[in-house]
């Protein structure tokens, strides 16, 4: 890209920075050069060089950043035949031109290839920057002021300046300009930025708000929790602009595709300004004239940027409309994988059921009520399991003592010191390698036993929910082709419950999470598509990491987990991998459009400028920007698909 053209978003309205106004200036200035030298300092008046010099100084002002791109990239980076060398060409052939004679001036249409080419180029940098603002505007909404609370008054702050320990007032209408907890106050929040879900949900003191939602009703004093920095939109903002550095399979043709494509036009526009003089008059300067200029012609039109722009454009716009339903895709590359799934294995608890987990039976023996639930609690305080947190919600009583040499197993349970004793919570499976004696086993549901000093005093039943969206999901996979596993810690009769339900293909149950990678390997050795991995926990990341694509509950699913997925659906609803899907195979359908139509067009022209000499220089930029600036709309036109 030459000149850049940066859009500041204020509300709606793109506010063009000076960097599109020096473009401007610098086109318009040259623009004028270019008509004093065709009308005033003509040739016939003031001699060649007098008409050379103006229209020079002309092409110079819109030239200078593309012949220094031109060399950077040839000398330093080592890629000879980008757009902008060819334009470097063009436009000194259309100079040279003049060697052949007075009729062959073609000074004017040197001057305005390059002009032109900055026009193409400042419409390309619009669409370009109007994308990214309407990705920003997908992903979530940045407040522009905030109400910080200053000795009882309220005091109008830039968001950035927030920091922890900060107290704010948002009342209805505004957004919420940092992560923070209510201290007083309750409202109904729009929170479509971050999940795509547009009904209301309603918090209250206590409760956790993101920034980037929007109070609805309701007014709230909140203190703030997190840095701007740190904050969601901030976060999801970034990892949407990284995300498209990522080369999807489409961006990695057109660097093979450009490798050898700029090379063979090249030679073409060689042979025909050299062979065609051959054979009808190489001693004639108006042959040569004709078939040089035509080779020009063929060396603008053949530049690929239509494509080398619009094509990642198209996967970038995907990543926002993924955003706006709550997905957040961390990399373009992750689309062609998402278009080619083969299986998808999931996690149960807190993916394919709420994970809410309740304590529907307490069984204790030699240890009264109120000490079980004490050392249960105890030793569960400090695990964000949903089990665990189950637990701590639906038991009785708290605890006073202090908790010393906490350790946790995944997916068995924990173990930790307790006002003089030792206490081991956790399944079947962490008894058995502790060798405690485990009474039988004949509930239905998932057990957590609880262990005082090596004796089993007891065990609580919990049941969980299957996702009303689970079953959603299963049938947009089918009707994808994807077959659907699941692999769980449970016991065989709550998994196969739930994998009847839901019509799974397969299911796989008590797992220890290196089961849980041992049977994805597999799957992926058996190279029938793509393998996702879905899971919301700290024991699903080696298999979030594991897979061809990892995806992560983003709502209630661990930091671990989130950070190392590849696909994070925000609002916890497991169909939204189907709408994933979608989004990916729409968004690859729009790039191979713009690659097909972009060499269609181009190809045509090019034959027509080969075989019909005389084809305008000038129609040859126009047909070349004038593409690109249409397949960029189409590009950006994706952020306003609808999909399900």
């Amino acid at each position: 890209m030459s000149e850049s053209c940066v859009c500041v978003k204020k509300d709606k309205v793109s506010l063009l920075d000076r960097h599109f106004w020096i473009a401007v200036a610098r086109i318009a200035f040259s623009v004028l050069l270019a008509l004093l030298g065709y009308f005033l300092f003509t040739e016939a008046r003031y001699g060649v060089w007098v008409n050379f010099l103006v229209m020079f100084a002309s092409w110079a002002i819109c030239s200078y950043d593309i012949v220094a791109e031109a060399f950077v990239n040839t000398f330093r980076h080592k890629e000879p035949f980008d757009e902008n060398m060819l334009m470097f060409i063009a436009s000194v052939g259309a100079f040279s031109l003049r060697f052949f004679g007075p009729e062959d001036n073609e000074f004017l249409e040197a001057a305005m290839v390059v002009v032109l080419f900055q026009i193409g180029e400042l419409f390309e940098n619009l669409a370009t920057a109007r994308s990214h603002q309407a990705i920003t505007e997908a992903v979530g909404l940045r407040a522009q002021v905030a109400h910080k609370v200053v000795d009882g008054k309220s005091l109008e702050v830039v968001p950035s300046t927030l920091v922890p320990g900060d107290v704010i007032l948002v009342k209805a209408g505004d957004i919420i300009p940092a992560d923070g907890t209510i201290l007083e106050g309750s409202g109904a929040l729009d929170m479509s930025s971050l999940t795509g879900e547009f009904v209301p949900v309603t918090k209250k003191e206590g409760d956790f708000v993101n920034s980037g939602t929007i109070m609805k009703n309701g007014s709230t004093t909140i203190r703030v929790d997190k840095s701007y920095e740190d904050s969601t939109v901030s976060k999801i903002i970034g990892l949407v602009e990284e995300s498209a550095k990522s080369k999807s399979g489409a961006d990695r043709f057109i660097d093979a595709f450009s490798r050898l494509y700029t090379p063979i036009v090249v030679a073409l526009a060689l042979a025909v300004a050299v062979v065609p003089p051959l054979f009808y008059g190489v001693s004639d300067g108006a042959v040569w004239s004709k078939w040089v200029y035509t080779a020009l012609c063929f060396l603008v039109i053949s530049c690929p940027c239509a494509i080398v722009i619009s094509v990642p454009l198209a996967y970038f716009a995907g990543i926002g409309l993924a955003s706006k339903r709550g997905l957040i895709v961390k990399g373009a590359a992750f689309f062609d994988k998402l278009d080619h799934l083969g299986y998808v294995v999931t996690d149960k608890t807190g993916t394919l059921t709420y994970g809410d987990f309740r304590v529907t039976k307490t069984v204790y023996k030699g240890i009264d009520s109120i000490k079980f639930n004490e050392y249960l609690k105890a030793v569960e305080s400090r695990s964000n399991h949903p089990i665990a947190l189950a637990i701590m919600k639906e038991t009785k009583n708290g605890f006073a003592g202090t908790l010393t040499n906490y350790h946790e197993e995944a997916g068995l349970g924990a173990e930790a010191d307790y006002d003089g004793h030792h206490l081991l919570a956790g399944n079947y499976r962490l008894l058995v390698s502790k060798k405690v004696v485990v009474p039988p086993d004949l509930e239905v549901g998932t057990l957590v036993y609880l262990v005082v000093d090596g004796l089993c005093v007891g065990y609580v039943v919990l049941n969980d929910v299957i996702r009303v969206q689970s079953l959603d999901m299963v049938q947009g996979l089918r009707s994808f082709g994807v077959k659907t596993c699941m692999l769980t810690g449970d016991k065989e009769d709550g998994a196969l419950a739930v994998s009847s339900t839901l019509g799974l293909d397969e299911h796989y149950s008590e797992l220890l999470p290196d089961d849980k990678k041992k049977l994805l390997e597999e799957k992926i050795a058996l190279k029938r598509g793509y393998v996702a991995y879905m899971g919301d926990g700290i024991n699903d990341a080696p298999s979030i990491v594991l897979a061809d694509v990892g995806v992560a509950m983003g709502g209630v699913g661990s930091d671990l987990a989130v950070e190392n997925a590849d696909l994070v659906i925000m609002n916890d609803d497991p169909s939204k991998i189907v709408t994933a899907i979608r989004i990916a195979k729409k968004t690859k359908r729009r790039a191979i459009f713009n690659i097909v139509i972009a060499l269609a067009i181009k190809l045509t022209i090019m034959a027509l400028s080969a075989f019909l000499p005389g084809f305008p220089l000038l129609a040859a930029v126009l047909a070349d920007t004038g593409l690109t600036v249409l397949l960029v709309i189409n590009s950006v036109s994706l952020l306003r698909s609808k999909v399900r």
